[in-house]
Protein backbone atom coordinates (compact mmCIF):
# COMPACT_ATOMS: atom_id res chain seq x y z
CA UNK A 1 0.00 0.00 0.00
CA UNK A 2 1.46 3.48 -0.66
CA UNK A 3 2.41 6.05 1.69
CA UNK A 4 -0.43 8.38 -0.05
CA UNK A 5 -2.63 7.06 -1.66
CA UNK A 6 -3.94 8.80 -4.80
CA UNK A 7 -0.76 10.60 -5.05
CA UNK A 8 2.31 10.41 -7.72
CA UNK A 9 5.10 11.93 -9.00
CA UNK A 10 6.53 13.69 -12.35
CA UNK A 11 9.95 13.59 -13.44
CA UNK A 12 11.84 15.47 -16.34
CA UNK A 13 12.78 13.07 -18.90
CA UNK A 14 16.82 13.32 -19.18
CA UNK A 15 17.12 11.24 -22.29
CA UNK A 16 14.80 12.42 -25.45
CA UNK A 17 15.75 10.42 -27.97
CA UNK A 18 13.23 11.21 -30.22
CA UNK A 19 11.28 14.87 -30.35
CA UNK A 20 8.36 13.46 -29.79
CA UNK A 21 9.20 11.46 -26.81
CA UNK A 22 7.63 13.23 -23.66
CA UNK A 23 8.83 15.91 -21.56
CA UNK A 24 8.12 14.00 -18.09
CA UNK A 25 7.73 10.90 -17.13
CA UNK A 26 6.19 9.41 -13.50
CA UNK A 27 3.47 6.94 -11.66
CA UNK A 28 0.52 7.41 -9.56
CA UNK A 29 -1.18 5.14 -7.74
CA UNK A 30 -4.90 4.63 -6.71
CA UNK A 31 -6.51 3.75 -3.64
CA UNK A 32 -9.29 0.59 -4.92
CA UNK A 33 -12.50 2.24 -3.18
CA UNK A 34 -11.33 5.59 -4.72
CA UNK A 35 -11.43 3.74 -7.75
CA UNK A 36 -15.04 1.81 -6.89
CA UNK A 37 -16.04 5.40 -6.43
CA UNK A 38 -15.26 7.16 -9.40
CA UNK A 39 -16.97 4.39 -11.42
CA UNK A 40 -20.01 4.18 -9.15
CA UNK A 41 -21.39 7.73 -8.49
CA UNK A 42 -19.89 9.39 -12.55
CA UNK A 43 -22.12 8.49 -14.96
CA UNK A 44 -21.13 8.27 -18.77
CA UNK A 45 -17.69 7.09 -19.98
CA UNK A 46 -15.97 9.48 -19.51
CA UNK A 47 -14.29 10.76 -15.91
CA UNK A 48 -12.44 13.67 -15.35
CA UNK A 49 -9.85 13.19 -12.48
CA UNK A 50 -8.68 16.55 -11.24
CA UNK A 51 -4.96 16.88 -10.16
CA UNK A 52 -2.74 19.67 -7.98
CA UNK A 53 0.81 19.41 -8.23
CA UNK A 54 3.74 21.04 -6.02
CA UNK A 55 7.94 21.45 -7.80
CA UNK A 56 10.16 20.01 -5.63
CA UNK A 57 14.03 20.13 -5.74
CA UNK A 58 15.60 16.94 -5.81
CA UNK A 59 19.16 15.41 -5.87
CA UNK A 60 18.63 15.07 -9.75
CA UNK A 61 16.96 18.25 -10.13
CA UNK A 62 13.30 19.41 -10.22
CA UNK A 63 10.09 16.98 -9.82
CA UNK A 64 6.75 17.19 -9.18
CA UNK A 65 4.45 15.73 -6.55
CA UNK A 66 1.15 15.03 -7.57
CA UNK A 67 -2.46 14.10 -5.43
CA UNK A 68 -5.83 13.76 -6.63
CA UNK A 69 -8.31 16.53 -5.75
CA UNK A 70 -11.10 15.21 -4.24
CA UNK A 71 -12.71 18.56 -2.98
CA UNK A 72 -15.90 18.54 -3.48
CA UNK A 73 -18.03 21.91 -3.18
CA UNK A 74 -20.91 21.44 -0.04
CA UNK A 75 -24.07 21.58 -1.26
CA UNK A 76 -25.60 24.63 -1.05
CA UNK A 77 -27.17 25.74 2.01
CA UNK A 78 -31.48 25.81 2.49
CA UNK A 79 -32.40 29.49 2.16
CA UNK A 80 -32.78 30.72 6.07
CA UNK A 81 -36.49 31.25 6.69
CA UNK A 82 -37.17 34.27 8.77
CA UNK A 83 -39.08 32.77 12.46
CA UNK A 84 -41.99 35.24 12.62
CA UNK A 85 -42.03 37.30 16.46
CA UNK A 86 -43.95 35.98 18.53
CA UNK A 87 -46.89 38.36 19.85
CA UNK A 88 -46.92 38.05 23.66
CA UNK A 89 -49.81 39.70 25.45
CA UNK A 90 -49.49 40.87 29.00
CA UNK A 91 -50.85 37.65 30.63
CA UNK A 92 -47.84 35.99 29.25
CA UNK A 93 -45.51 38.43 31.23
CA UNK A 94 -43.96 36.66 34.60
CA UNK A 95 -43.98 39.76 36.58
Amino acid sequence: MNKYPNSGRLNYSKNKIHPKSPDMYGEMSFDRSFLRTLLNDIEGDDIVIKLDAWQQDGNYGPWFSIKVNTYKKPEEAAPVQKQATPVLDEGDLPF
